[in-house]
């Protein structure tokens, strides 16, 4: 990709003309004649501008998501955002098409801690096609957290970077970069005769793509409002065959980290997305100034409806929106985890009242695996000692004195391998899940709108 980048076209459309191939024999697939790909604005060099009303609520939310890591139990962040990484991951692969539960995907985790601990290296050569769902979910896990936490330190952005973070992120693609043929999202998978939207033209990809990256490495806008437009332009360029909307979700978390809005944890604001996906979808029409099922296969120009500043504007009003919810997500979990460990507190303090014994110390590796709990809901001796700087031994007896307690349940995780599970924390994880694939949030009121793990209280 050349370095020169050309000034973007300040128009709507490219008018293409699409020829069935000589393959097509059924007539819904000999589909032919004039379709309309998008021509996308500059970000950098913009004709655009920020309503006063729609920056000042970016500003108030920007301060509810920094005001996280001043919350009294700021010290657990670090284990709210791996469940909030993890449930994004779940929600993202059922998306997908992947099936896999939150139970599989902490004991695939599990495991290459374990391996980990023992300086076992983690068999990342094995054939894709054969590894599990989970282990695919694990590996967007870890893909998405090294991702983010390397752009998100960069001294700039690079298309390089991009296409990168779609290796990490889809390591089994059988073509990876940017795409080289006109692609299109909705209607049918042979032509764009039905299409909801229609990406800019594989022509016009490289000057919006370094337009993208040098808009990302440092904008003229603040972090929330950044964050905003790196994502809506991303997927309206849709450069990929595949993943853009993995990676345009990653693209936020990275503008955020690199925008010091977050900082070791993650804010579920694609939670919220992916869960109101009509308006969603809506949100990411308005920015492009078109509205939701518009004629693009027609030989007439379709009608820009919004200017781009309206455009903008519409878009961010609803990502400033989905942020301010995922706020309120994220601190409702952290009550929740509050809740789970003042109770597990209790019942360890009941147990040695009952049997007469004594409260461990507050050195003790009883609690110091209670802290790692939230983080990952099963423990083998072995990452439990890794986790907590302690002896095998020591985190051996801290694990049965919890089993005693009745916080942790022995399990067995693979052939002749005992785990201890905290079924608690797997039924919050599955219950958050489930709440937050409602879209009011709240199951009793509307129930989830895409596959979820059972209810809590199914082992």
């Amino acid at each position: 990709m050349t370095a020169l980048k050309e000034r973007l076209v300040l128009v709507s459309w490219t008018a293409r003309e699409w020829t069935p191939p000589d393959s097509a024999r059924r007539p819904r697939e000999r589909w032919q004649g004039t379709y309309w790909a998008y021509q996308p604005f500059s970000l950098t060099e913009p004709e655009w501008h920020i309503d006063p009303s729609v920056a000042a609520e970016a500003g108030r939310v920007e301060r509810r998501i920094r005001s996280l890591k001043f919350h009294e139990a700021a010290g657990k962040l670090e284990a709210v955002s791996r469940y909030l990484l993890r449930s994004e991951a779940i929600s993202s692969s059922h998306i997908e098409g992947l099936r896999s539960n939150a139970r599989n995907i902490v004991f695939e985790e599990l495991k290459r801690l374990e391996r980990t601990a023992k300086g076992t290296a983690a068999n990342t050569t094995a054939d894709s096609r054969h590894a599990s769902t989970a282990a695919e979910v694990a590996d967007n896990i870890a893909a998405v957290t090294s991702a983010v936490e390397r752009l998100g330190t960069a001294e700039r952005i690079t298309w390089a970077d991009i296409e990168k973070l779609q290796l990490e992120l889809l390591p089994s693609l059988s073509t990876q970069g940017i795409r080289d043929r006109q692609n299109w999202v909705g209607g049918s998978d042979i032509h764009p005769g039905q299409a909801e939207f229609i990406p800019p033209t594989e022509h016009a990809l490289v000057p919006a793509v370094e337009d993208l990256v040098e808009f990302m490495s440092g904008a003229a806008t603040g972090c929330l409002i950044q964050a905003g437009l790196v994502h809506a332009q991303f997927e309206t360029l849709h450069p990929f065959a595949d993943g853009n909307g993995r990676i345009g979700r990653a693209l936020i978390h990275t503008v955020f980290v690199r925008g010091g809005l977050t900082d070791g944890f993650v804010l579920p604001i694609s939670q919220v997305l992916l869960t109101r996906s009509d308006e969603y979808v809506t949100g990411l029409m308005a920015f492009r100034g078109i509205p939701h099922g518009a004629e693009l296969a027609t030989s007439d120009e379709p009608v820009r409806e919004l200017s781009i500043s309206e455009g903008i504007n519409a878009w961010l009003r609803h990502f400033i929106s989905a942020a301010d919810e995922a706020v309120d997500l994220a601190l409702a979990l952290k009550d929740e985890l509050d809740e789970f460990d003042r109770d597990s507190r209790a019942l360890i303090t009941a147990y040695a009242e009952r049997t007469g014994t004594r409260i461990p110390r507050t050195d003790s590796s009883v609690w110091k695996i209670l802290d790692v709990l939230p983080k990952l809901p099963a423990l083998t001796v072995d990452v439990a000692a890794r986790l907590t700087g302690t002896s095998s031994t020591s985190a051996q007896n801290a694990l049965e004195h919890l089993v005693a307690t009745g916080i942790l349940d022995r399990h067995s995780i693979g052939k002749g391998k005992r785990g201890f599970v905290s079924n608690d924390l797997f039924d919050l994880l599955n219950s958050t899940l489930r709440k937050w694939a409602s879209t009011r949030f709240d199951t009793r009121i509307s129930k989830p709108n895409r596959p979820t793990p059972g209810s809590p209280g199914k082992k």
